[in-house]
Formats: C-alpha cells, sequence, structure tokens
C-alpha cells in the first residue's frame, strides 16, 4: 500500500504540515480542496520595560558654604581738588567727605555726603560712592540694600569694581544660595561648584582671598580649619568616588549623630556604601532615617538602592508605602521574565497597562478582559488589548466593536475583520482587510488559489512566498511551487521536500526532509514524511526508524500520535484520544512486550487525562528501558511534594546521558531555585554548566561571600582559557576579596587593556608586601610605559619612584617621575609627585 500519494497525499501533507487547521472534501473525481485557516498574529508587549534610571548623587553643591565675613577693599581718603578760580566740584566734595566720615566710624554722615553723590547720576564718584554705601548697609545688617549697591557699583569701571563685583557675588550666595554668571576667577569656579562642576579658583588679585583658600582647600578635600566641617565631608566625598569606601566610612560616621551639621549628606554616602559593601537592608536603614530629615535624598536614595534588587523595591515599598517602588519591583521580575510576579506587583501599584503587558505575556487573556471591562475610561491602547484578549479567549467581540466604530474607526474596522475571519467569513473578511497578506488568507480560505499568486505578485517577502507556494502546491503545480522557495528556513525545506514528494520523487524529498534541523518547529513532521518517504520507496526498516525518532524526541507532540498510528497500522487517520486510547490498549495486548515508546504514549495519555495512579504506574514500567529519565521528567510533572520532585529531577540531571533530558531537568531545576531564592543551589546548579554559566555562578557564589567555590570554579574557567569581560572584572573583584595572587597572574594576560594593566600594578604591590623591591619595581616600571591614561598610571610612577629611591637611584627615580601624567592627577598623587621630586637630580638618558 503507497503511503500519501498523489492528491490524497497532498491534502494529508498539508494537514500535517501546519498548525493552523485545514478541512478537507472531497468530489466524484477526488479532487482535493484545502482551506488554510492561518490565524492572525499575535499582538505582543514590550520585550522589557523600561526602568527610570537612579542616579548616584554627588552632594558636593550642598557642602559648599558661602563666606562666613566679608572681606572688603581698603576705602582711601580723596585728596581735596579744585582750583584757584573756581571751587571743589559737588559731587567731589560730597564723596571726599563721604569717605572722610566712614574712614572715622561716622555712618550716618557718611551716608548723608555720599547719598548726595547718588542723586548725581553722570558722577564719575557714584560707583565708588555705591562700593562704600554698601559696606555701611552690610554693616548695618540691611543685606538687600547691601546687595543692590555693590549690583549697581559692579557695573561700572572704577578703582572698587572688582571689589563692589566680589561682594555682590558673595552677599547674592549668602543670601540666595546661587550665584549669578561673572568671570572672576574666584566666583566662576564657585558657581560651577554649587552647580556639581569640579572648577579649580584663581586666588590671584581675589579680594576675599581667605574664601579663595578655602575654595580652593575644598576642592582639592583638605581641611580647612574655618570650614572645617565642610572640607571635611568633602573629603569623604572624594574618597567615595575613588571607592577607597574605608576612609570614606570614617569621615560620614563622624557627621551621622543627631546634631551633626550635614547629617543628610554623611547619611546619604553611608547607605550608599552599606549596599556597594553587599549590605543592603542595613543601607536602608540609613535611607528610613535620612526620609525625615530629606525625603529629596531619600527618594533618590531609595531609587538608586532598588534599581536592579526586586527584594529591595519591595523592601523600600514597605518603608515608604511609595508603590513607585512596587512598580520598579515589577519592571525587575517582567524584564526578567518573571511574568506572574510581575503582574501582582503592578496590580499592587496601581499599573494596569504593566498588568495587562503580564498577564498577555503568561498567555492569560481571561485576566486582561477582567481587567480591562473593570475600567472605566479606555484609552485606544486599552480597547486594543482588550479586543485583543476576546479574540485569543473565543469570547464575543460584537459589544466591544460598537464601543470602538466612533472613537477608534481604524481598531474598529481591523477588528470586525477578524472577527469574521475567525468565523470563517473569508468572503466578509475580504471587505474589512487592506493589507494583501491577510487579503491573500482569506482567498486562499475560499480556495481560489490563483488569486492568492496574483494578489502577492511582485511581494518577495518569506510569509508572502510560502502562502504562493503554498496555493501553487494545491493547484497541483509543485514546479511553480519551488520557484518560491528557497532552503534558508525549516519550512521552506519542508514545502520543497513535499513539492517532490508529489511528483513521487521521494528520494529528493528525503534529502529536504532530513535537512530540517533540531531549530525548527517542524522537524518532527520532517521525520514523519521522511518515514513515508521510505515506505513509498520499500524501505519499511528505515521508515520505522523516522517514526521511531518521533517517539524518543516529541513523545508528547502531536506527530507522536500520527507515529503511533503509523507504527501500529501505517495509517493516515486522525484520531481523538479515547480512540488512541483503544487502540493502544489493543496493540498492547496483542504484543507480550510492547516497545518502550508504545508504553510511554500511553502513559502520558493517561496523565492527560487525569489518571495520575495508572499514568504513575505506566512510567514506572519504563525504568528499565531507554526511556528511563524521559519517564522520571514525567513522574516529577506528576508529583506534587517539591521535594520529592526535586530529588526526580536532580536524578536526571546527573545521570541522564542524553543531552535533552538534561536539559529539561536543569531548566526545571533552575526555575525552583530561582522561585525559591535559593542562591547557593543555583549556583552550584550553573557550576556544572556551560563557561556562561560557569561564570553567573562566580557571581552568584560571591554575591553570597562563598569565595571558595567563587576560587574553584574561577580556577577551572581559567585553567580552559576562558575570557570575557563580566568574567575578568568577577576574577578582579574575587582578588580583592581573597588576596589569591594566581588571579592577577591570568588577568596580566587580559585582551583588556585596562584590567591587564590592573592586574601588573597590583602584581606589583603584591611584591611590595613581600618585600620584593625589585619585582615589584619591574612591575611598576612596565605600567609606567605601557599603561599611559589609565587611572593606577600614575600610582605606579610614584610607587616605582619610591622603590627607587629606596634603592639610592636618585636619577632614575627622577626618570621615573617624569612619566608622571599631571593631566589625569590627582590632587594628593600631585602632591606626592612634588615632594618626590624635590632636590632630584635631572632626568638625563646616558
Amino acid at each position: 500500500m503507497w503511503k500519501l500519494t498523489k492528491l490524497f497525499s497532498l491534502f494529508l501533507l498539508l494537514t500535517l504540515a501546519f498548525s493552523q487547521q485545514i478541512t478537507r472534501e472531497f468530489d466524484v473525481k477526488v479532487e482535493l480542496t484545502g482551506r488554510l485557516y492561518e490565524e492572525k498574529p499575535k499582538l505582543s508587549p514590550p520585550t522589557s520595560l523600561p526602568l527610570s534610571p537612579a542616579r548616584e548623587l554627588n552632594l558636593t553643591p550642598m557642602l559648599l558654604e558661602a563666606p562666613k565675613g566679608m572681606e572688603f577693599a581698603q576705602v582711601k581718603p580723596l585728596e581735596k581738588g579744585g582750583g584757584v578760580s573756581c571751587g571743589e566740584p559737588k559731587d567731589a566734595l560730597a564723596y571726599r567727605l563721604g569717605v572722610e566720615h566712614y574712614l572715622r566710624g561716622r555712618y550716618e554722615l557718611a551716608q548723608e555726603e555720599l547719598g548726595k553723590v547718588l542723586l548725581l547720576p553722570n558722577s564719575p564718584f557714584k560707583p565708588m560712592a555705591e562700593y562704600v554705601l554698601g559696606i555701611i548697609a552690610y554693616s548695618k545688617k540691611e543685606g538687600e540694600r547691601a546687595l543692590e549697591l555693590f549690583r549697581s557699583s559692579c557695573g561700572f569701571s572704577h578703582m572698587y569694581q572688582k571689589a563692589a563685583c566680589e561682594a555682590f557675588y558673595a552677599l547674592h550666595f549668602t543670601l540666595r544660595n546661587s550665584l549669578p554668571e561673572n568671570q572672576d576667577g574666584l566666583w566662576q569656579a564657585v558657581k560651577a561648584l554649587k552647580e556639581g562642576r569640579e572648577v579649580k579658583p584663581l586666588c590671584e588679585n581675589a579680594v576675599f582671598s581667605q574664601y579663595c583658600l578655602y575654595v580652593s582647600n575644598f576642592v582639592e578635600g583638605k581641611e580647612n580649619l574655618l570650614y572645617r566641617d565642610s572640607t571635611l565631608l568633602r573629603s569623604g566625598v572624594i574618597h567615595y568616588f575613588k571607592e577607597d569606601f574605608r576612609k570614606a566610612k570614617e569621615v560620614f560616621l563622624l557627621y551621622s549623630t543627631p546634631g551633626k551639621p550635614y547629617r543628610e549628606v554623611a547619611l546619604y554616602y553611608l547607605a550608599l556604601i552599606e549596599y556597594k559593601e553587599g549590605r543592603g537592608e542595613q543601607a536602608l536603614k540609613y535611607a528610613s532615617i535620612l526620609e525625615t530629615m530629606s525625603p529629596r535624598l531619600a527618594g533618590e536614595l531609595y531609587a538608586y538602592l532598588s534599581e536592579k534588587d526586586l527584594y529591595l523595591s519591595r523592601l523600600a515599598y514597605s518603608l515608604t508605602k511609595d508603590t513607585r517602588f512596587l512598580e520598579k519591583a515589577g519592571v525587575i521580575a517582567y524584564n526578567s521574565g518573571d511574568y506572574a510576579l510581575a503582574y501582582r506587583n503592578f496590580l499592587e501599584a496601581g499599573n494596569l497597562r504593566y498588568g495587562v503587558y503580564s498577564a498577555v505575556k503568561m498567555g492569560d487573556y481571561k485576566r486582561v478582559i477582567q481587567l480591562l471591562k473593570e475600567k472605566k475610561a479606555k484609552d485606544k491602547e486599552d480597547y486594543l488589548w482588550l479586543l485583543e484578549a476576546l479574540y485569543w479567549s473565543g469570547e464575543d467581540l460584537s459589544g466591544v466593536l460598537l464601543e470602538t466604530a466612533k472613537a477608534f474607526p481604524e481598531i474598529h474596522k481591523e477588528y470586525s475583520g477578524w472577527e469574521r475571519f475567525r468565523k470563517g467569513n473569508w468572503l466578509e473578511a475580504l471587505n474589512f482587510f487592506e493589507d494583501p497578506y491577510y487579503r491573500s488568507i482569506a482567498l486562499y480560505n475560499l480556495r481560489r488559489y490563483k488569486e492568492v499568486i496574483s494578489t502577492l505578485q511582485g511581494r518577495g517577502d518569506q510569509r508572502s512566498n510560502l502562502l504562493k507556494a503554498r496555493s501553487a502546491l494545491m493547484l497541483g503545480e509543485p514546479g511553480l511551487a519551488r520557484s518560491f522557495l528557497t532552503d534558508r528556513s525549516g519550512e521552506e525545506l519542508y514545502l520543497l521536500g513535499l513539492s517532490y514528494f508529489l511528483e513521487g520523487n521521494y528520494s529528493k524529498a528525503l534529502s529536504f526532509f532530513e535537512r530540517v534541523s533540531g531549530e525548527s518547529p517542524l522537524v518532527a513532521r520532517a521525520l514523519l514524511r521522511a518515514g513515508d518517504s521510505y515506505y513509498n520507496m520499500g524501505n519499511l526498516a528505515r521508515a520505522k526508524e523516522s517514526y521511531y525518532q518521533v517517539l524518543r524526541r516529541f513523545p508528547d507532540s502531536e506527530e507522536a500520535k500520527q507515529a503511533t498510528l503509523a507504527l501500529l497500522d501505517f495509517g493516515g487517520k486522525e484520531i481523538g484520544e479515547e480512540e488512541m486510547e483503544k487502540l493502544l490498549l489493543d496493540y498492547m495486548a496483542k504484543e507480550k512486550s510492547p516497545s518502550p515508546e508504545i508504553l510511554y504514549q500511553y502513559a502520558s495519555l493517561q496523565a492527560r487525562k487525569g489518571n495520575r495512579k495508572e499514568a504513575e504506574r505506566q512510567f514506572l514500567k519504563l525504568l528499565d528501558t531507554p526511556l528511563k529519565f524521559k519517564a522520571i521528567l514525567k513522574l516529577a510533572e506528576l508529583e506534587e511534594e517539591a521535594s520529592k520532585r526535586l530529588v526526580l529531577l536532580y536524578k536526571v540531571y546527573k545521570e541522564a546521558e542524553g543531552e535533552e533530558e538534561r536539559n529539561r531537568a536543569r531548566e526545571e531545576l533552575i526555575k525552583i531555585y530561582t522561585l525559591a531564592r535559593d542562591t547557593k543551589s543555583l549556583a552550584d546548579l550553573l557550576a556544572e554548566g556551560s563557561k556562561q554559566d560557569k561564570v553567573k555562578a562566580v557571581g552568584l557564589y560571591m554575591s553570597i561571600k562563598d569565595f571558595r567555590s567563587a576560587l574553584a570554579v574561577a580556577g577551572e574557567l581559567m585553567k580552559t582559557g576562558h575570557r570575557d569581560q563580566e568574567f575578568e572584572r568577577y576574577l578582579l573583584d574575587l582578588y580583592r576579596q581573597t588576596d589569591e595572587t594566581s588571579l592577577l597572574e591570568y588577568l596580566s594576560n587580559s585582551p583588556d587593556r585596562n584590567l591587564r594593566g590592573q592586574a601588573v600594578y597590583l602584581q606589583g604591590r603584591e611584591w611590595i608586601k613581600k618585600g620584593e623591591k625589585r619585582r615589584a619595581l619591574e612591575k611598576m616600571v612596565e605600567v609606567s610605559m605601557n599603561y599611559r591614561g589609565e587611572p593606577y598610571h600614575n600610582k605606579a610612577v610614584l610607587e616605582g619612584a619610591k622603590i627607587l629611591l629606596e634603592m639610592g637611584a636618585r636619577r632614575d627615580a627622577s626618570c621615573m617621575l617624569d612619566r608622571f601624567d599631571l593631566s589625569r592627577a590627582e590632587p594628593e598623587d600631585i602632591s606626592l609627585h612634588n615632594a618626590l621630586k624635590q632636590g632630584l637630580p635631572k632626568c638625563e638618558v646616558r
């Protein structure tokens, strides 16, 4: 008996080739007509949701203080002017007398005389009078009046203009906590610092010389006794951003107690340090204290601490009751693929849109319908998702379509078409579809295959070509079908195989069926068709092997049912569960020892029907067969106790020889450990996986401070020569936690220039600790010559110079110091460089 030949074979092949529903009819001429029911493409929510970026704040501007006192220029008396024929000008006289009164402390009389000058707007003495009056107003605590006088005086050229401008900037800072735009070397730097930009002041010729010294100390992080709190905390900020958390913490702890100035700054950075050192809950405690002092800073801190950690996001919500953190927890869960957890968080946070996205990702359209039907004011996207959910749930769309008819006519038209399409009203659906591809789908279902090809003429996209190829096959033109196909996808290979099968060229058909790879969803179907090809070629042994492959590799698929039938009777009938059970029972009754594949099918059928005890009994029979581990996986699915399920999955993972079974068990174990937050078990599991999994394991071990295990896995990877940036950064962190020098040796060969140089520098530091100066010097010289521009370059130069000085090589030390990069140097490094350089001979290459 020939299997699946001519027009009859075409129908059955297309039936099994695609997941869409196909109806078949025969007339007296046994002529086949086919209907391809290709569903609408599913709308998909975003792959990932955006997280508002959290900022790590530089609070330097909060620490910069205004001048504690004003610094004024010395006001000089004006010599008496005038001539023989005329008296002294009124403005000059008034200014001269006003200054004399001012210098003698008679401020009331000074104000009276200088006020006369202000009444003469064109007087050259007016700007100078304004400056002196500003000094007097400031001394009388008339700050606003003094500010205006200094501002006006600053706008004119005169002997006190710079002093007036500086006084204006200083008083503006004091009264307004801000700086106006200016070009002054000191106050331009102060404005920049207040705005978060680091600029060193120019103190030459500054009137506010004491304040300028403070600003210079502030920038460099040096203590200034007059502004001790400000400069000391600034040094803590500098240490923090250099990741010298120990020194930073020492400073911030001094200011973390009640009553201390800038306590909110200290608490903010202490929280960040605790977080970065792995103590998230302690960080949140600092944040909760900060909340009563500075809600803004506390909010920024909560946002930063909870940026990537779902647990900390939930904890931040419990402390603040701010639903933004619930939403953030939802986003973290969503982006990691845990849509059920994301859904719960979004609903609790009141974010219905993201809740809908999560429900769609879970495939729970009923929940989407419930959410959106209860929402009173719906926008366009709400209606889009509601109609989509109703469509895929098989529910009536008519009521919602009426609501959208006027407000959103484009949505109304599209889903009106899909509703008719779903009901099989292809002709009516044509009136609603504008897209040629979807019009062609309806035409195909109307058996108007030639129109399908003409409608899609000129369209070369893959889905259009596939539909044209199917239409050509239904027209009985395999050659025409092949003209639309390439061999770049599994489905095209499959259709090419079908085209040759219909022509009776089974060996050619096999060459395409057997090329459908494991990545294609059509592999099981291609195996079935390969079996049919072998059958028609008379090679029954190879045909059976193809069907058994379907049962072994895809035991839970629809194709497995067809393979069972083929093995039982080489038939092509479609059957339901009840008929399948009858066939299997009859077969097993006839056979004394039914094959494991048949037993597996029967046990799987019992599991699907909910007959748990019978399914377990049958799967247990397979424990001494080649399907042992597939059976254990099924037993794990049936097992209700989590602990027993873990045992079964772990047995498959450790003992199964087939990669498919091991991978399935491993995936299930990873899900269980992840949901249970069992980081140690998850890390142990990943440590036995691929290289990338081992890298993840290293990171997980480090997160729970299991450095011994992290070292062991890292050692395995290093033996294989594995390199990627994530792994090598873990190695650097691991060295800092363990002082294991073999990690540095490995990193010293890194392709990443920055990491390689860091490793060489740290090797030098290790040799210094051991007293091996010459070896240390070799490393420091290597860094100084090959890693200029890296943040550790200057430190290597300084370390090398110190070693050379200890060895008495002063000229060599001078040459070493010449490699110091002043353009990238930190203030403390510049100070050390200058100190070391002092008194050394000039570097001269001999």
